[in-house]
């Protein structure tokens, strides 16, 4: 009986998002989502066991739970998703799942979605399902969707999935994917990460965007408008390889996006982002939903480290991290 471990990278989304979200796409002509995975990892150890005992283990939540078999899951759990995904996959031996992530929680950089990804990749190679990657990005989203019961983005997969610095298209007929001939080194150099708590407001509510979208919400379609447009333009900025015309881009798609959830933002953060900015920084936006968590500066290479000291001087927390080409690996011990 096999022992399985996986892992998954978190990701830094640089533009696009909320437009990967069906139907929003459709709507504005297929936009690209551009993101870059990073090297803070969402891991799955998945233990067989010789009765049909179930536990589950989620170290980052500090949850855990155990069950009879798998007929005896519940419906609804504080670990549903992982409760779910088990009941798609439906081992027939026992098992023990353990799960971690490096990303802080509510941090805004991909960790559930990595999280996921990891799960089925562990889960698929338990079982001998031998779905493809495509497959299995599917299956995660359409789960994560029963869990959070609204449309799930599909963007924070593909960097979990594939790694790189890479974009994400979605068409009439599927989804696209392609990575950026960016050396994620060089990327490294241009970027620091500020972790500013977990998020205490609501942040950016996709689904109220979307609806409000399909209603036609004159000034909600305007700023994403804006969002799409910054999103092609960076596209092809990434794939000429011209980081140093990504701070505007970046700046541009933040006023927009807060322009169109002003609760993606706290005081504390707009205080944080002008204070980066002061002492060099090109640009700087909240990551995933906000309300909290990570805020990501594009800065000089030349000026990274003071902009990082003078940060971690005024009590904020740096989170080190490299960009990375290297995707979900799973491994039978």
């Amino acid at each position: 009986m096999l022992h399985i471990k996986s892992s998954a990278p978190t990701r830094i989304d640089l533009a696009g998002g909320t437009l990967d979200i069906w139907p929003l796409h459709l709507l504005f002509d297929n936009p690209p989502t551009l993101n870059a995975a990073i090297d803070l990892y969402a891991t799955v150890e998945i233990i067989p066991r010789k009765d049909k005992r179930i536990f589950l283990n989620s170290r980052d939540l500090g949850l855990s739970d155990n069950f009879s078999s798998l007929d005896a899951l519940p419906d609804n759990h504080p670990l549903e998703l992982i409760v779910r995904t088990l009941k798609f996959y439906a081992p027939k031996s026992g098992l023990e799942i353990s799960t971690d992530c490096q990303a802080p929680q509510g941090s805004g950089i991909g960790g559930s979605s990595a999280l996921n990804i990891a799960l089925h990749g562990a889960l698929n190679r338990f079982t001998g399902r031998r779905y493809r990657k495509a497959e299995m990005i599917e299956i995660a989203k359409n789960i994560e969707t029963q869990v959070i019961k609204v449309p799930a983005g599909y963007q924070d997969y593909f960097p979990a999935m594939y790694g790189g610095v890479r974009k994400v298209v979605p068409g009439v007929q599927g989804t696209e994917t392609e990575k950026f001939a960016i050396s994620p080194a060089e990327l490294t150099r241009h970027f620091v990460l500020c972790y500013t708590g977990k998020p205490r407001n609501s942040g950016i509510n996709n689904w109220e965007v979307t609806k409000k979208a399909v209603d036609g919400n004159r000034a909600v379609i305007r700023h994403l408008k804006s969002i799409r447009d910054c999103a092609v333009e960076m596209e092809r900025v990434l794939s000429r390889g011209q980081l140093k015309s990504l701070a505007p881009i970046f700046a541009k798609e933040w006023k927009a996006r807060k322009q169109l959830a002003p609760n993606i933002s706290t005081p504390e953060m707009d205080r944080l982002i002008r204070f980066a900015l002061k002492k060099g920084a090109l640009a700087g936006k909240v990551c995933g939903a906000g309300g909290g968590g990570c805020i990501a500066f594009i800065v000089p290479p030349a000026k990274k480290q003071s902009i990082i000291e003078a940060l971690t001087s005024r009590g904020d927390q740096v989170l080190p991290f490299r960009f990375v080409s290297r995707p979900l690996r799973v491994a039978s011990v």
